[in-house]
């Protein structure tokens, strides 16, 4: 596969190139011939770990697949040499909180990619049905396994590249016979503790990102069986959807993440910054988008709030609860 630098120079042609079609295509009139949208996309365009379905077109026997939907989706078509990457897997097996700490299991994991073939120099693309929650989690789920390979989203998914005709496959494929070498990092991992460090009753040291909806930042939309709803004291409140764009299925535009995140949200990347949800699946997205857009030091709060809401004030875990608390960015909503 070619380096950043080339790849992104890549980006640049092909983005280009699909703005002259566009273009073409606006004076001539719509053909059925014309790539569907977010064939190319401009987060594609920009970040190093986002690619588009012209992109993969291009570079498809150079990296390996990961398909996260769901099972009877993936065998009715997917993208050749991909392999299915079960949410189950994600959410199960490999971290989890315990009154002893942050622990770490990948066994699972790592036995499922090396099934398929992919070792952790490899360079590996994720896709779903479009863009969204679960493929960052897939994302942000190599990265805390090491993965030492680029571990890119295609934006739009396999609705866009099975849209723009892109070659498909049926059916399950053969099991390879590898072995994949995890080395948990969990510098893109912010633990119960980590957090509880940055965090006072006066407020937070460094900028948290709460990706629920405004109703469960606010304890109002109770959700899960624990002790106590609202959002991590000193939290700001932006709804991981706001940083999705529904109607094309991809990442909204590289300008208009920088005014959500950058402007509206008042982050720097120069700063630690620690996203969280219910369960860190939506969080990831924050973590992603953020990562795409600079940040240092940006983290994915494992236990998210379905830990954080079973601990307790005593033991310095501060939370707030209560309609109109704290600071929602809606610029998106």
């Amino acid at each position: 596969m070619t380096d950043r630098h080339t790849r992104t120079s890549r980006r640049a042609v092909l983005a280009s190139a699909g703005a002259a079609i566009a273009a073409t295509a606006g004076c001539l009139g719509a053909t059925d011939d014309d790539p569907p949208e977010a064939y190319t996309t401009p987060a594609a365009a920009e970040f190093d770990g986002v690619v588009d379905s012209q992109w993969l077109t291009e570079n498809l026997d150079d990296v390996h697949l990961l398909d996260v939907r769901e099972e009877e989706a993936f065998l009715d078509a997917r993208v050749p040499g991909a392999y299915h990457f079960p949410n189950s897997e994600m959410l199960d097996s490999y971290a989890e909180e315990t009154a002893d700490g942050f622990e770490a299991s990948p066994d699972a994991i790592a036995w499922t990619l090396a099934e398929a073939g992919i070792e952790s120099g490899d360079d590996v693309v994720v896709y779903g049905a479009e863009s969204n929650l679960w493929e960052t989690y897939a994302i942000y789920t190599l990265n805390a396994l090491g993965h030492e390979g680029q571990v890119s989203l295609l934006d739009g998914g396999f609705s866009v590249w099975d849209a723009g005709d892109g070659e498909t496959t049926t059916g399950s494929p053969e099991a390879q016979e590898g072995e994949y070498e995890a080395e948990v990092d969990t510098g893109v991992v912010a633990t119960r503790e980590f957090l509880a460090g940055n965090v006072d009753e006066d407020g937070a040291a460094i900028p948290i990102l709460d990706m629920r909806s405004p109703e469960e930042y606010w304890g109002v939309d109770e959700r899960g069986d624990l002790d106590r709803f609202g959002h991590v004291t000193g939290a700001t409140n932006l709804n991981f959807v706001q940083s999705i764009d529904d109607e094309a299925g991809r990442l909204r535009s590289p300008e208009d993440l920088e005014t959500l995140w950058i402007d509206d949200a008042g982050l720097s990347s120069d700063e630690t910054a620690v996203a969280y949800c219910q369960t860190a699946i939506r969080a990831s997205v924050g973590w992603f988008v953020l990562d795409q857009l600079g940040f240092d030091d940006v983290r994915n709060y494992e236990g998210s709030w379905a830990d954080w809401g079973t601990l307790s004030e005593d033991d310095g875990y501060y939370y707030t609860t209560g309609e109109d608390t704290g600071t929602v960015v809606d610029t998106f909503a």
